[in-house]
């Protein structure tokens, strides 16, 4: 009962945490990753201004979580917002570059493009959210 369990929880509409536990998982013999999703009724969440949803998770329910680290239990927190300005120059950069990337990385492109083409099939659903830390004490 010496393990781990690492909790990581993203707050759809805004907020996510990571935690690290201890586990009474006796297969994986290390760190376990949970994640949380909330979505915050329209309003609940401002970006850039007050959110009454954070500063209630912060008053009702981080204490106990620190309270679990002070025993031990919990290693880790992290809480996470999206980011609603993102630094688009750097993403669009960053789009840029991937196809000379690819180039260099996998020589034999029908293959890449092949194996890129099953992993889309084998995807239900995708999204990309640009998160930034959210400091909790």
């Amino acid at each position: 009962m010496n393990q781990r369990l690492c909790v990581s929880a993203v707050l759809i509409f805004s907020l996510g945490a990571a935690l690290s536990v201890k586990s009474a998982d006796t297969t994986s013999g290390g760190p376990v990753i949970i994640e949380y999703y909330y979505k915050i009724v329209p309003g609940g969440m401002m970006p850039g201004g007050p959110s009454e949803w954070l500063s209630l998770y912060l008053k009702n329910h981080h204490p106990i979580l620190k309270q679990l680290g002070k025993e031990g239990l919990i290693l880790s927190e992290k809480v996470y917002e999206r980011r609603f300005h993102a630094d688009w120059a750097a993403l669009q950069e960053a789009s840029q570059r991937e196809p000379e990337i690819i180039r260099s990385l996998y020589p034999d492109k029908a293959a890449h493009d092949r194996e890129e083409k099953r992993r889309w099939e084998l995807t239900e659903r995708h999204w990309d959210d640009v998160l930034k830390e959210v400091p909790v004490d």
